[in-house]
């Protein structure tokens, strides 16, 4: 099974939504949300537009104009220690593709989107669930821990747990637990593991087929690493796997065959 890590596409467009306040609401405390429930109300208090330079002033080498995805906008609500929540921004026509696909739980919210001098274009913010928690099934998964300060790797065969809870119960807070073999038991087209959602062949496939542009879809196993992965690999997701419905990202492929940090 393939899939692809998805990104909004910089280089010759414009890739971030930024959210503008109103004055009488300071931008590092943000916009009132609770995780999981519609804020259609609090997004109509705030303005989208495409990113500038930190000076305002725009690059001359991209274009700013609608594309059909993009990162962003980041809504913060950390006044009393909430969220900095990212999401997607997404066209009436991927919004369209995106309604034949089985993705986890999401909304999608309208807004104007300015996308240059003063023209305003339809387009939607996607919020989509990027914990895998509810789809995952643990007893079939396996997993690795980081211990940053003693700068070791914990390995959690599967297994090991039976429930989240379990995890959170006999892995100490200080250890930052990650997927090595996530099994996730229903259909799904978009599955996250950190940092990109990963999309299926099915999803590729209708981007590709309705022309839709600015995303970037790389294969999971050649999305490259600044060095090595925490398991040793070349690959950032070397040595990990995805598994749906008894279908996994490692079907075909041999371990044996990706680059190590001692060769």
């Amino acid at each position: 099974m393939k899939l692809y890590a998805l990104k909004a596409k910089y280089g010759t467009y414009q890739s971030m939504i930024q959210a503008l306040y109103p004055e009488r609401v300071k931008s590092y405390y943000g916009i009132s949300y609770r995780e999981d429930e519609d804020f259609s109300e609090s997004i109509k208090t705030l303005k989208f537009r495409i990113a500038l330079d930190h000076n305002d002033r725009k690059n001359p080498n991209l274009k700013y104009i609608g594309t059909d995805f993009y990162n962003g906008p980041n809504i913060i609500n950390n006044e009393t220690g909430g969220y900095n929540l990212d999401f997607y921004t997404v066209s009436p026509k991927m919004k369209e593709v995106l309604e034949h696909l089985n993705l986890p739980k999401h909304r999608f919210y309208p807004i104007m989107l300015t996308i240059d001098k003063g023209k305003e274009l339809t387009y939607f913010i996607l919020q989509i669930d990027s914990s895998m928690i509810p789809y995952t099934d643990v007893s079939k998964s396996s997993f690795y821990g980081l211990d940053l300060k003693l700068k070791q790797v914990h390995h959690y065969e599967i297994g090991t747990f039976k429930t989240e809870e379990e995890i959170d119960e006999k892995i100490p807070s200080d250890i930052f637990v990650r997927d090595k073999s996530m099994y996730i038991n229903q259909e799904l087209d978009w599955v996250y593991m950190a940092p990109y959602f990963m999309i299926s062949e099915k999803s590729k496939k209708l981007f590709e087929e309705h022309n839709l542009i600015d995303l970037e879809m790389t294969p999971y196993y050649e999305l490259g690493s600044r060095n090595y992965n925490e398991l040793g690999y070349a690959k950032e997701y070397a040595g990990r796997e995805i598994i749906i419905n008894g279908r996994s990202t490692m079907d075909g492929l041999d371990i044996n065959d990706f680059e190590r940090k001692e060769e």
